[in-house]
């Protein structure tokens, strides 16, 4: 008789993903379906360029993820858009198992062997989360290039990466074949592929809803067309990181054959801490890393590193590449703005306190917490009264949080109003 499965969100393990796991893993597979009908994981990642430890996020030092240095579990989920620092950039929260790109970003520096700055491609990066966990990893002088196609996504990832706050980011919104034929090659390439969503069924209801085998082979499709591409863009002795966030053999290990053996490209063994529990490829030869529920404490993730052959050159002017890459996309975001044009003025951009280039000697004044969620909801402030005239930055625990424009009677909050809290 066929046990019926219920998943954390109340949906039901479709039947045909039950037989496929039952196949890839036979014997550990009720453990599997034991772990998948659990509760995700908590966890949040520091920004290393503004906190100096796990702590500085408010919530204790917690229990560290053994895979990536700046990441901590919480005990249990508290409302983060309470807490002014999330909106501060200070940290992100973030699926444990995929803070493991802060790791795999640097090792791919490691593999070409270079020390300084470089210019790194995020495909896929909606929401934010690996484009931060890269930013975390690479060298100061570095540029990102951070792509996301669709537009709404494309719209978080903006706002995401403003307030992550490192100044050297381009968010484009290209197919990534019009990317490709710009014929800018990258250092360090990121495919987080869009997927059939296997690994998230305990947190998304739709990745149990919408699984079928068609979906499967849909998505392997658009992914090796992917891969394609972000190959062309990588240049030699580059380094490639392919991810998904699924469990099929399909999307991934195949996957991985292909970049191998169709697109020439060397399969690369990461190298994480003893005992992480992390599972390794269930098919093939190539080395990958497999995040599985019943393994590891976070969600499903598929994730290998891969090489372009050839003599490393390491980029000379990341500038140059920013340049001509925003001359191609016509970027949503080209570098955080420090000043706009309001009427025939030049002023301070809203934007420019969350980067970690904003000056220290700008005229600052501190907020409590409640005063701190005031202004994140768009209201007017009252400073106190020796705060100067004109524009100033206001900060929650040191950290700036946004601009005002203390008129003395009342200061005018400038936090973009499509950022305001809503609902508390």
């Amino acid at each position: 008789m066929e046990v019926e499965r219920i998943l954390s969100t109340g949906e039901r393990v479709p039947e045909g993903f039950a037989k496929m796991i039952e196949e890839m893993l036979g014997k550990a597979a009720d453990t599997f379906f034991d772990a998948l009908c659990e509760s995700p994981s908590v966890a949040i990642k520091i920004n290393r360029r503004k906190a100096g430890s796990p702590a500085a996020a408010g919530y204790g030092e917690g229990e560290p993820v053994r895979w990536c240095e700046s990441g901590i579990y919480l005990e249990q989920r508290p409302k983060f858009t309470l807490n002014p620092l999330l909106h501060a950039g200070v940290f992100y929260v973030q699926d444990p198992s995929s803070m493991v790109y802060e790791t795999l970003a640097s090792q791919a520096m490691e593999l070409t062997g270079h020390k300084g700055p470089v210019v790194a491609l995020d495909l896929c990066a909606a929401p934010g989360g690996k484009s931060t966990s890269i930013l975390n990893a690479l060298p100061d002088g570095s540029l990102l290039v951070a792509n996301e196609i669709v537009p709404a996504r494309a719209k978080v990832l903006r706002e995401n990466l403003i307030k992550w706050g490192y100044p050297e980011v381009i968010v484009t919104r290209e197919d990534s074949s019009r990317l490709a034929a710009g014929g800018e090659q990258f250092d360090l390439v990121a495919v987080d592929a869009p997927c059939s969503g296997e690994g998230m069924m305990r947190k998304e209801p739709t990745a149990a809803t919408q699984w079928s085998r068609r979906l499967i082979e849909q998505c392997a499709s658009l992914q090796r067309e992917l891969l394609r591409n972000a190959a062309a863009m990588l240049k030699p002795g580059g380094v490639l990181i392919y991810s998904t966030c699924t469990f099929n053999t399909v999307e991934n290990e195949d996957n991985l054959a292909f970049a191998v053996e169709e697109l020439g490209l060397e399969s690369c063994r990461a190298q994480l801490p003893d005992g992480t529990a992390i599972g390794t490829e269930l098919k093939g030869d190539y080395p990958a890393l497999r995040f599985m529920p019943h393994l590891t404490r976070g969600e499903g993730l598929f994730a290998a590193i891969l090489r372009k052959p050839g003599e490393y050159l390491p980029t000379a002017d990341p500038g140059r590449v920013g340049k001509n890459i925003a001359g191609l996309t016509r970027p949503i975001l080209d570098r955080i703005p420090t000043t706009t044009i309001k009427g025939r003025l030049e002023v301070p951009a809203p934007e420019w306190p969350l980067s970690t280039d904003f000056p220290a000697d700008f005229p600052r004044v501190g907020l409590t917490e409640e005063e701190a969620l005031s202004y994140l909801r768009h209201e007017a402030l009252r400073l106190p009264a020796e705060t100067p005239r004109g524009y100033v930055a206001v900060c929650f625990n040191g950290v700036p949080l946004g601009l005002v424009k203390n008129i003395g009677n009342r200061a005018n909050n400038l936090y973009p109003s499509e950022w305001r809290i809503r609902h508390l």
